[in-house]
This record gives structure tokens, sequence and C-alpha cells, in this order.
């Protein structure tokens, strides 16, 4: 567990304080510490719900048993080859609840599709609501989805008035979502507005400093202390924001600051007047969100638990320093980098929606939210953490097992 996730645990005792993250994953600890679960209630739940959703998914699909449970060990083969998986997967983050939620959806609607049932739709619906009410930029991972859900709501099936009831579904889950965001539990009170994204214009006024040799930054954000061009080089650092703030004897420490409106106003005027630059910076952030960049993945888990006045600590802090330690050496390796999931996914969506009959929308809704999902992230992420493509990496896992037994089983007669 790292900061934020300690935090929306302290949330879930003391109440929803910020909008600075979803409240959402603050609910999850109190509905688990409520059942005596704790913290561990939410970490099973989780997991459980994400590999659930995939056998389910795959047993719409696939006919045979047998091949159901070979698909089942494949994705779940996945996880342990591409180590940036199975890192945040060991770890509390919310990263893994919005795809575990996000799973649940696909694998209900198909159910509701079999079954020709609202229940089951209403109940797609409602995982694919909480998915979005967990991150601010959960929607783009399921928002193709939601667009053929709401198309095409039993597949090929019709029932009288469907579109108009599930289009309904989808705007009240997407609403029920956004209010969550704003108001809290249980008093309703409108919660303070986030501001998250100065962050992100911080990060980008520093990255295009750095690339376009001019000092862009306000004076707030040095407090006011002067700071040269090639001090805020050795401050940038493309892997994360937070890095930047460090203190460097003989460099002004950076402060994080929308310096009364002087960041939002400077990051106005910056990024249209240095567009190369600023393309060039969030490219280089990319590179290293993707594990395209030379040097090591950056921060693939976190084999800690931070301390906390709850005592929630590290059952057996041997094992969790050795697989941290497995998992940071292993994520490096050439041929285990998160980029090459997308790669396989594409290539092996395409064949299955060339040469194969069933699944073809879905499975290009899916990419589609895939690539949509840290396409996003290239322009409003702070950091380059493994763990924010999470949920992209998963869907791609499951579309590269699917589709390869898609393939597989194409001319299956049975």
């Amino acid at each position: 567990m790292s900061y934020d996730s300690l935090f929306a645990y302290t949330e879930s005792i003391q109440g929803i304080q910020t909008a600075v993250w979803p409240p959402m994953h603050a609910y999850l600890f109190y509905v688990s510490r409520h059942l005596g679960a704790g913290v561990a209630g939410v970490f099973l739940t989780q997991a459980i719900m994400l590999f659930f959703s995939a056998a389910l998914v795959f047993s719409m699909f696939i006919r045979r048993t047998w091949m159901i449970l070979a698909a089942f060990l494949v994705f779940a083969a996945l996880f342990i080859y591409f180590p940036t998986l199975w890192g945040t997967l060991a770890v509390l983050w919310k990263d893994v609840t919005t795809t575990s939620f996000a799973m649940l959806g696909v694998a209900l609607w198909l159910v509701a599709i079999q079954k020709r049932s609202f229940g089951w739709l209403i109940g797609a619906m409602l995982a694919l609501s909480m998915s979005l009410a967990l991150r601010y930029n959960a929607f783009p991972l399921t928002f193709f989805v939601i667009v053929v859900m709401v198309m095409v709501p039993f597949g090929g099936q019709r029932r009288p008035g469907s579109r108009w009831i599930t289009g309904g579904l989808a705007l009240t889950g997407t609403a029920l979502a956004l209010l969550s965001m704003i108001y809290r539990l249980p008093d309703f009170q409108q919660l303070p507005s986030a501001r998250g994204f100065a962050g992100v214009q911080e990060f980008d006024l520093i990255g295009i400093s750095a690339c376009a040799n001019h000092d862009y930054l306000p004076l707030g954000m040095s407090a006011g202390q002067p700071i040269t061009v090639e001090q805020i080089r050795r401050l940038y650092d493309p892997r994360h924001v937070q890095l930047a703030f460090r203190s460097i004897p003989g460099i002004p420490a950076l402060i994080e600051t929308d310096a009364g409106g002087d960041v939002e106003r400077a990051w106005l005027v910056t990024v249209p007047k240095e567009f190369g630059c600023y393309l060039h910076h969030r490219m280089a952030v990319f590179e290293q969100q993707m594990g395209l960049a030379k040097g090591a993945v950056f921060y693939p888990t976190s084999g800690t638990i931070d301390k906390n006045p709850y005592g929630i600590t590290l059952a057996r802090p041997e094992a969790a320093l050795a697989l941290t330690g497995y998992i940071v050496r292993s994520a490096n390796a050439n041929w285990r980098r998160p980029y090459l999931l997308y790669v396989l996914a594409g290539v092996l969506v395409l064949a299955a929606v060339i040469l194969g009959r069933r699944g073809r929308i879905l499975l290009g809704a899916l990419l589609l939210g895939a690539i949509a999902y840290p396409a996003t992230l290239f322009f409003v992420g702070p950091a380059a953490d493994a763990r924010y493509i999470f949920p992209s990496n998963v869907i791609c896992a499951l579309l590269v097992t699917l589709s390869a037994f898609l393939l597989i089983t194409r001319r299956d007669p049975t």
C-alpha cells in the first residue's frame, strides 16, 4: 500500500475531505472494514473479480470446457510473464479496482446478451459505473464498449425499446459516477474542486522549459527565488513530476502550487507557443510509461506498506522483498515490457477480425478502449508509473488470449 491507498483508508474512517482522488475507493474500504474484512477484503475481492470476469468472458466464446480452462491459464500466465501486471496486482492500488469493475461490466453484458435480460444489463452498467467512479481518467477505457452496448444491447437479438433503455442506463450510470466525485456520502456535501491538473501543468512547464532553453516557470513555483534553465534541466525527470520537487543543493526548491492561478495562465500561453517542446516532453513521459525508454521501467510495484497509525503492516516482509526484487529486475527485460502487450493485442485482434466471425465488434471496442486509455494519459499523466496503464494492459492481455483462442477454434465444428 502506498500513500494514496492509505489516504483512501484514512478517509474511510475520518470521512471524505477532498476530491483530489475520487472517493469511491474510500467507500469500498468503508464497506470492507464494516464487514470485518479490512484492507484484505478489498485486495482479494478485486483480484478475484478480475480473474472471474476474464473466465466468464472466455466461457461466452469458447465451447469446450478444457479450452476455457486453457484460455484462463494463458491469461493468468501473462501476468507472470509481464512483471508490471503482477507488480500492480500485488499492490492495493485503485488501478486494479478500476480494471476489475470494467472487466466485470464486460462479462455481465455478455451474460445479458446470452439471457436477453435487462437485469444483467443493469448489473453490467452498474459495474462500469463503478469503474468510472474510481479514476478521473477511466472513461476512455470503456467508452467504446458502452457505445456498442447502447447500439446493440443484446447483440443480434432485439427487444422493444432496448436501445432507449440501455442509453438511459448508460447516462444514469455515468451521471452517478460523476456525482460521486462531486458530492460525498453520507451527507451529500459538495467537495472542494479537485486541483490535480495543476500538477500536470507544472510538469509540462518544467518539461517545456528544459526543452526550449527558456524559463517558463511562474516565480511562485520556486517560492519567489529566480531559477536558471540549467537548474530546471537538473530537476526535470520525465518519470514523475514529484522528482522535480526534490532537494538539490544549490538549486532553488520547486514547490507544488498553482501560484494563485499563475501556473494555469502560464500553461495556457506556453503550450501553444512551444508546442513542439510540449510534445517532446509528453513523448518522453509516454516512452517511460510504456517501457519504450532505454532505462529501467519506472515504479513497477510497491514492495512496502507505508507507515500508518492503523497497524497495517506486511505479514511476511522477507517474502515481499524477494517478490519486489524479482518484479523490478524482470520488468526491465526487453521482451517483457508493457508496450508489447499492445503490439500483440493489435496483431491478434486484427487477425481475429479478418479471419473470424465471432466477437468482432467486442474485440474492436475493447481494443479502441485499450488504445484510448494510454493515449489520454499521454496528455494528462503527471508521472510514468507502470501502474497507471494497468487497466489497458489487462484489457490487452484479455484480447491477446481471447483473439488467439478464437483463431484456434474458428473451424471447431462443435
